[in-house]
């Protein structure tokens, strides 16, 4: 019978915080399951005589303690022996992000990884957006300085974003054009997103930033 363990491939817990970190409230959840949590960082993931090996610790996870939680048990672990892997990383999506999605493509089959390691590296979260700009504000993905500048010059307010970074990490609201700041944007990032600027929506962001976790 396979164990009751859920793996976590994430930043380490001492970068993250229980009020706004989504993998903190699933590892909460996951214990209230009765299940153990085995975390590791991704650079402690390892193809070992062809066995995927993670170097971590088991853990446990207090929001009613200042330290929100506690390293139990450090351990080398063949990760076939989970019931499940969540991958939880943030960005960049470099290429340790993309070795890590090809190490867990090797055991797919033989344990339940969330979300399916092929997709997590097929599938870029912004530019996938493309597919559904109907429904969205105007938007353009490019590295091309005179393609945004001719977006600024129509939309007036204009938001860049990196495509690969997560959390509001790095955006900018550019209500003047500058092209110095647009050039080390795309020099630091590459191809970008560029939104049409919505005044509202700081009031909507206000509302619902984080409802479940403003009700723990």
């Amino acid at each position: 019978m396979i164990n009751k363990i859920v793996a976590v491939q994430g930043n380490h817990p001492s970068r993250l915080n229980p009020l706004t970190d989504t993998s903190v409230f699933l590892a909460n959840e996951v214990q209230n399951k009765k299940y153990k949590i085995f975390y590791y960082d991704p650079k402690d993931l390892s193809i070992v005589n062809s066995k995927v090996i993670a170097k971590g610790f088991f853990i446990k996870f207090k929001y009613s303690q200042k330290k929100f939680y506690k390293i139990l048990k450090k351990e080398n672990l063949d990760l076939t022996k989970c019931k499940f892997i969540l991958i939880r990383q943030d960005p960049p999506f470099n290429l340790e992000y993309i070795s890590t999605t090809y190490i867990l493509d090797t055991i797919k089959t033989k344990v339940k990884i969330i979300n399916n390691p092929t997709s997590v590296r097929n599938i870029s979260e912004k530019l996938y957006s493309s597919k559904y700009q109907k429904y969205m504000p105007a938007t353009i993905f490019t590295q091309n300085i005179d393609e945004i500048k001719k977006f600024f010059k129509k939309n007036k307010k204009v938001i860049l974003k990196p495509i690969h970074s997560f959390s509001g990490n790095d955006i900018h609201l550019l209500t003047k054009f500058n092209s110095k700041l647009v050039n080390k944007f795309i020099k630091k990032h590459d191809h970008i997103m560029c939104q049409k600027f919505i005044p509202k929506i700081s009031k909507v962001y206000k509302e619902d930033h984080f409802p479940l976790m403003q009700s723990l």
